[in-house]
């Protein structure tokens, strides 16, 4: 399923009778939920305007996106594993090499310590969603330029980060 899928399906089960609004008042969702021109429609994805919702609605779906993004990364992880390992550099794999093995390591340890952790306010949840952020960032260096291939996790990785943006950003008084 799409990014822009996914992110409908957390509307839905967070508030199911509208989307969720940002505490800016920013609504991101599928161009097919919300209609207009933006920047980000090229990439599938809708943005609106309406009045925040209330805390309790953004606290659960902030906690959705960063289990979306964590999930997004989990994939990634796989996508990278399975490419890196057809892939060869002298007499051997990629995923043989040592700093690959690393640097995928240090992406899955920051899965589970943002998984572990379950920041439960704005201060941290943005701390939990840059990291993602750089784990995400590491992977895509990790794919080189087959990252943002269609069957490639750049795309839907850069559409969490914005959306991240967005809805977690604990703004300047909770940084």
């Amino acid at each position: 399923m799409s990014y822009p899928a996914l992110l409908d399906a957390l509307h839905d089960r967070t508030a199911g009778d509208h989307l969720v609004a940002s505490a800016a008042g920013v609504v991101v969702a599928s161009r097919d939920t919300v209609t207009g021109e933006h920047p980000l429609t090229r990439f599938g994805l809708g943005v609106d305007r309406s009045e925040p919702d209330p805390a309790d609605v953004l606290d659960r779906f902030a906690d959705g996106l960063l289990d979306l993004h964590r999930d997004l990364l989990r994939q990634g992880i796989d996508h990278a594993v399975e490419h890196l390992n057809s892939r060869t550099s002298g007499d051997t794999t990629l995923l043989d090499r040592q700093l690959v093995q690393a640097s995928l390591a240090d992406v899955a340890i920051e899965v589970r310590e943002s998984e572990a952790l379950r920041p439960h306010d704005a201060a941290t949840r943005w701390r939990a969603h840059q990291g993602l952020v750089k784990a995400g960032r590491l992977l895509l260096t990790l794919l080189g330029a087959s990252s943002f291939l269609v069957s490639g996790p750049g795309g839907d990785l850069h559409l969490a980060e914005v959306t991240g943006n967005v809805y977690l950003h604990p703004g300047e008084e909770n940084r």
